[in-house]
């Protein structure tokens, strides 16, 4: 029974086949409450999500059960994404890791890692997880659009640019292959932001094509970096084959038409 990495109530139950008429099986039970050496409070998986500006620091407690232990270094995989700090509290004892979000948004995981003097617990191992929106966010971050299959619609989709504070903001910039997509802008009914409304230009992709492109957003909020979408444009058209036209997946509760060029951006740059 390997209880390597467990804490907590354990409860094991074996059958033995016996020679034994009356008793031909066996049943036998294990059960124990299982301490580790050192206790990782309040565990070993560390998660920032949400709002980059709203992520306090977060601490995770090392305590021994019984033998004394000593944190000799401590590495990490997570590069600028985290800081950490480690702190004695109990020499011997008790460890305290501090650790912070660097990220204003994106995602990341990774592991911190405190190398001890313990022969049975040579390492404590934290696992860090991070999801971080900024300001502004842009869902979904990536869309496909074009011809999927010779007897499916046109594929349109929307995105939605939002302020994750509420506040009202413009988008100042659209950058994009005007000869690829066609980018139409609308205001939420309801929320701080806008839908963008992308659709192929489908004469200008090659038939059986498959391409990459961006779409770049940027907005007057100061502390918002520029966004980009991903767009995935796909062509699995017949050259003789006209294209039907299906309404774009709203990526919220944005409604918009598809038309002229969108009001408050700029022309988008050609590329």
């Amino acid at each position: 029974m390997n209880l390597k990495n467990y804490s907590g109530p354990v409860r094991k139950t074996s059958t033995v086949l016996t020679d034994d008429p009356r008793n031909p099986l066996v049943k036998l039970t294990l059960q124990a409450n299982v301490k580790q050496l050192v206790e990782v409070r309040p565990g070993n998986v560390v998660s920032f999500r949400g709002l980059a500006g709203q992520m306090g620091e977060q601490t995770v407690d090392m305590v021994t059960t019984s033998e004394p232990f000593h944190i000799r270094r401590v590495e990490s995989t997570l590069g600028g994404n985290v800081s950490h700090q480690l702190q004695t509290i109990e020499e011997g004892k008790h460890y305290r890791l501090k650790i912070a979000n660097q990220v204003e948004h994106g995602s990341y995981t990774g592991f911190i890692k405190c190398f001890t003097d313990h022969p049975r617990k040579p390492e404590i191992v934290v696992r860090v997880i991070g999801s971080l929106e900024g300001e502004i966010a842009v869902k979904p971050p990536t869309v496909l659009v074009g011809k999927l299959a010779a007897q499916q619609p046109l594929r349109m989709q929307t995105v939605r640019v939002i302020n994750n504070r509420g506040k009202p903001f413009q988008i100042t910039k659209l950058s994009y292959d005007s000869n690829l997509i066609r980018v139409t802008q609308q205001p939420l009914p309801k929320d701080q932001g806008y839908t963008l409304e992308i659709s192929p230009v489908l004469e200008n992709i090659r038939p059986g094509a498959r391409q990459q492109i961006s779409l770049g957003i940027e907005t007057d909020v100061p502390s918002a970096a520029p966004q980009q979408v991903t767009v995935l444009l796909v062509n699995a058209q017949d050259a003789k084959t006209p294209a039907l036209v299906v309404a774009p997946e709203k990526g919220g509760d944005g409604k918009g038409s598809f038309g002229e060029d969108a009001p408050g951006a700029d022309e988008p740059e050609k590329r």
